[in-house]
């Protein structure tokens, strides 16, 4: 079809939704845009886990790539806009909520009031969770200590699958049968 334009996302595929000024977005970039930008997914705001799920062969640098190009930038601003609306929906439900509590006066609607109040201050995160440090109780940590807590944190996130992910690089990664490894992490750290 002469004048139309055609884009391919370098896996082959070559099909895609005309989105006028020359933008283009394949069934890739929308399915990475589904599962990047939709509060609902799996792989909410998490970018090479979304690219995986879209099929992409190498979902680390698919991700970084994808989240450049000015027409997923759009369609994941239009998911941020439906997250802000609906956000937006219950915010106003929660007030209506308690004015009519309020306005019953009982103990139990006084209850409810302070209740949707509470919930409107944690999204506005009023009410931050914060950590005291005793001063006094304070240690430095021996070599063994932190070698230790090194090698669980590895651990850790091996078993949440952050490695699978490219958080740490291979050369952090934990291997087994490699009892050494240990020995050396406080050098890499």
């Amino acid at each position: 079809m002469a004048g139309e334009l055609v884009r391919t996302d370098g896996d082959g595929d070559d099909l895609g939704e005309d989105l006028g000024a020359g933008l283009m977005r394949t069934p890739k970039e929308e399915a990475f845009c589904r599962a990047y930008g939709d509060p609902e997914s799996e792989t909410y705001s998490r970018g090479t886990a979304s690219a995986a799920v879209a099929g992409y062969a190498s979902p680390h640098s698919a991700a970084f790539k994808l989240r450049q190009r000015p027409q997923v930038i759009e369609r994941l601003e239009e998911f941020q806009v439906a997250a802000r609306a609906a956000q937006g929906r219950v915010l106003s439900d929660l007030e209506h909520v308690r004015l009519l509590a309020l306005k019953d006066g009982s103990a139990a609607a006084l209850s409810v009031a302070a209740r949707c109040s509470e919930l409107c201050g944690k999204h506005l995160a009023m009410f931050a969770e914060r950590v005291m440090v005793d001063e006094e109780r304070r240690r430095e940590y021996s070599d063994a200590e932190r070698a230790e807590a090194a090698r669980l944190t590895r651990l850790l996130l091996q078993d949440e699958g952050a490695v699978g992910l490219g958080v740490l690089p291979p050369e952090r990664q934990l291997t087994a049968g490699d009892p050494g490894q240990e020995e050396n992490d406080d050098e890499k750290l």
